[in-house]
């Protein structure tokens, strides 16, 4: 949860956090995942929020959790480093991942603006 969370207070340093999650949402949608995020949840709740339903997805639909790791474009040699370890870790080191490569999206989508 730690390495959400930091990923997250550096998202709110670089007053990034509102468009995380904007584009969390969006990248949930396009995956065809319904689950959505507040925009004023505290970087544990959607630390929290984020490991339970990518918990859910990968106990219940499993496809449809690769095809978002696909949408957000989560590094496959990252994932498959990641040491074996029962599902509700997976999906919080899982959780983590996909915060940082939000997070790396939204920075570099600023920078241009």
């Amino acid at each position: 949860m730690e390495a959400g969370i930091q990923i997250l207070q550096k998202a709110e340093a670089a007053k990034l956090y509102k468009d995380l999650i904007i584009q969390l949402n969006k990248d949930f949608l396009r995956a065809g995942i319904a689950d959505q995020f507040g925009e004023k949840l505290t970087p544990e709740a959607l630390v929290r929020n984020l490991t339970a339903t990518l918990y859910t997805t990968i106990v219940s639909d499993f496809e449809a959790y690769l095809n978002l790791l696909y949408v957000i474009d989560v590094s496959e040699s990252k994932i498959k480093k990641l040491p074996q370890q029962e599902v509700h870790e997976f999906a919080l080191a899982v959780s983590a991942l996909i915060l940082e490569r939000e997070f790396v999206k939204v920075s570099f989508k600023n920078r241009n603006e």
